[in-house]
């Protein structure tokens, strides 16, 4: 194989793998944080699912640059 199509495949695969569990932790944090409509804010970053939550999110952001943590080329 092409050392590009392997590149593009592993990044490929880093960016779905960073999405899918950025979405489980959201998905957890917003469960466990669960009713979020009238909590403070220091009851909702005081609350049991607020680390996954932002875990998750966190997961997302850097789903969306792998491609430079990865050294992919920008012109992509």
């Amino acid at each position: 194989m092409d050392k590009d199509k392997v590149e593009d495949t592993n990044i490929r695969w880093a960016k779905t793998t960073l999405f899918g569990l950025g979405g489980l932790f959201v998905l957890a944090g917003v469960i466990r944080q669960w009713p979020i409509i009238g909590k403070t804010y220091m009851q909702f970053i005081e609350g049991p699912g607020y680390l996954s939550l932002m875990l998750g999110l966190i997961m997302i952001v850097l789903g969306f640059s792998v491609r430079l943590f990865l050294g992919g080329d920008e012109a992509n």
